[in-house]
């Protein structure tokens, strides 16, 4: 029952995703509970499975993947926000939780899978008479990339 332990990451991750294609904005709070959520869930699995290294491996891991977002997101302004980066930080705990395999993982889908939708979000833009027009969001990319890495992760 690992896998029940991102849950709470990828329930919350869900909702902030759902919220980015709507309005173009994520939600703090959402991204706030999420992130106290995910981190209860793995201190509550280190407790069961004795092995507090899972909950210092996904904040480490959590912390570099947001710094990492916000370098990008700085890098050039515009392309990715603020709540891209709190979005990565709120599922870098969740993925965080499989080791440096899943986070590499999870970069690497997130590159490819960002790259296709980015591509058939600009062309065929649902939004295009609103004030969104020729803008994709982002955080459906990061969630659908943790979700896929976190399945593949323990095949590898």
């Amino acid at each position: 029952m690992p896998y029940l332990l991102c849950l709470p990451g990828l329930l919350c991750g869900l909702a902030v995703a759902v919220s980015d294609v709507r309005r173009r904005r994520v939600p703090r709070v959402v991204v706030a509970v999420g992130c106290v959520a995910q981190l209860a869930a793995n201190l509550v699995w280190g407790a069961v499975a004795n092995d507090f290294f899972v909950v210092l491996q996904a904040l480490l891991f959590a912390a570099l993947c947001a710094l990492v977002q916000l370098a990008l997101a700085l890098a050039k302004p515009g392309a990715l926000g603020l709540g891209d980066v709190t979005a990565t930080l709120m599922l870098g705990l969740a993925v965080g939780t499989g080791g440096l395999m899943a986070v590499v993982l999870w970069w690497l889908l997130m590159g490819l899978v960002g790259l296709a939708f980015v591509t058939l979000w600009l062309r065929f833009d649902p939004q295009r008479r609103t004030p969104y027009a020729g803008k994709a969001p982002f955080a459906p990319v990061i969630v659908a990339a943790a979700a896929a890495a976190l399945a593949l992760a323990p095949l590898l």
